[in-house]
């Protein structure tokens, strides 16, 4: 099926890999964008406030600023807001419909302690509120899929905290991805077809994430393989996962022989300790799995590794889905669930 490119439309039908291959093109204009850098000494945190696809937005800020910030940045996705969060807090919302209840409660709570909030979105409610409360606003174009807008999400906040050094070379790194796994590329020559056939094989797909960067990406990988393939798949992340999770493959189960491991790798990032971890897991593991693929990060800096790492993740996850036979659109489950809280809406819950 994914070397009938002719017969994508069928089953893709809204285009959603024409959506993740024009990636670099929608990174590069945001990164056109007039975003200032915040003066973030006038702040003693920064929590970011987002859910889903929007949400993963502020774990890719997060693991980028820990190793160099001189603050803490915090992702928030929940109701509420942190204890900590007052009038030095500088809180990001990231809703891309601005809509999303989990984040207009924390900005309602932040901006009741005085907190500074910049709201990242393309329209809805969160940008109704911005304009009457005197909010700083970030728009990005509407009518897109949150989890297909990561550039528009992302990128902004980047650039609001200092972040953005690296962006041309993520451009760039993604930009040869693309090169190299766009649809016209046979799946003989494409390593994202390749992963795509092998999610959709039929068995589980466990993604490890070796180290901070792979982890944020095998949480993508996961959220992508939900939301586009329409197939479960679980996540974790090393070294915890040596600590807990391995130990459930000490013995034969139900599982053992139905899953496949796709473990992401950050060599040019990675503790020296990571590639003993990692020998002795998969050794721990061979005999449970039907599968395993391992991907290495591209790129110099800590950015643009992480960039070609959710790229990979959302091409193989779309490609996941057109093997299926399932259009990587629709997300009638999460449809269900926001008309089911919109019935029971209060003003308890979006104060």
């Amino acid at each position: 099926m994914l070397d009938a490119v002719e017969r994508f439309g069928s089953v893709d039908a809204s285009d959603a890999l024409g959506d993740v291959e024009a990636t670099p093109q929608q990174w590069r204009e945001a990164a056109g964008a007039a975003v200032p850098r915040l003066p973030l000494a006038d702040f003693d945190a920064v929590l970011i406030a987002g859910m889903g696809g929007s949400g993963i937005a502020g774990d890719v800020a997060a693991v980028l600023a820990a190793p160099v910030a001189a603050l803490p940045v915090v992702v928030h996705k929940g109701y509420g807001a942190p204890a900590f969060v007052g009038p030095r807090t500088l809180v990001v919302a990231l809703s891309y419909s601005g809509d999303t209840e989990e984040t207009l409660s924390t900005v309602a709570t932040a901006a009741d302690r005085g907190a500074s909030i910049v709201a990242i979105t393309a329209g809805g409610e969160l940008a109704r509120r911005s304009e009457a409360s005197g909010w700083r606003r970030l728009a990005m174009p509407p009518g897109r899929q949150p989890r297909h807008s990561l550039g528009y999400l992302a990128v902004p906040v980047l650039r609001l905290l200092g972040l953005d050094d690296d962006l041309d070379e993520a451009i760039t790194v993604q930009e040869d991805l693309v090169r190299a796994c766009a649809r016209i590329v046979p799946s003989s020559d494409n390593p994202a077809k390749q992963l795509g056939m092998r999610i959709a094989s039929g068995t589980l797909t466990l993604v490890y994430g070796a180290g901070p960067l792979p982890a944020v990406a095998a949480y993508r990988l996961r959220c992508q393989i939900n939301e586009n393939a329409k197939s479960p798949a679980s996540h974790t992340a090393l070294p915890e996962l040596n600590h807990n999770e391995v130990v459930g493959f000490a013995h034969p189960s139900v599982l053992s022989g139905r899953c496949g491991l796709v473990l992401l790798r950050d060599p040019e990032g990675e503790h020296p300790r990571m590639g003993v971890r990692v020998q002795v897991t998969e050794e721990l593991l061979a005999e449970h799995l039907a599968w395993s693929v391992e991907v290495a990060a591209r790129g110099r800096s800590a950015l643009a590794r992480l960039a070609s790492l959710l790229l990979l993740a959302d091409l193989a996850s779309v490609y996941a889905a057109i093997q299926l036979g399932r259009d990587p659109t629709p997300i009638a489950p999460i449809d269900r669930v926001k008309s089911a809280l919109a019935a029971t809406a209060s003003d308890i819950v979006l104060p």
